[in-house]
């Protein structure tokens, strides 16, 4: 997850965001009334691109003995470019193939 933080003061308590018509976010302090632009738009931290995937992650939990259940899902934003091997095996599957601890 983005921290959004004030590039002026450092806080992240006094932040309040209006979008532009083209597509931003103009991000006001009112700690420090200092004005920035933020693109919304998920990122690739290794090449900051932008051609992400969001993937499912399953989020899963031993309930009895060995048997896994589904607790929840959540979207894992990878690289199209960076993440390419990993987002063709998440592809394959959502779940694992064996949760760490079972027999």
């Amino acid at each position: 997850m983005t921290e959004i933080v004030c590039s002026g003061c450092g806080t992240d308590e006094h932040l309040r965001g209006t979008p532009t018509n083209d597509g931003l976010i103009e991000l006001t302090c009112d700690a420090c009334r200092i004005s920035f632009t933020r693109d919304p738009r998920p990122s690739c931290p290794k090449c900051l691109g932008f051609a992400m995937e969001a993937m499912p992650q399953v989020i899963v939990e031993k309930s009895r003995g060995s048997q896994m259940s589904i607790q929840g899902v959540h979207r894992e934003f990878m690289c199209r470019v960076c993440d390419a091997d990993q987002i063709a095996v998440k592809r394959d599957g959502h779940l694992p193939q064996r949760l760490g601890g079972s027999q």
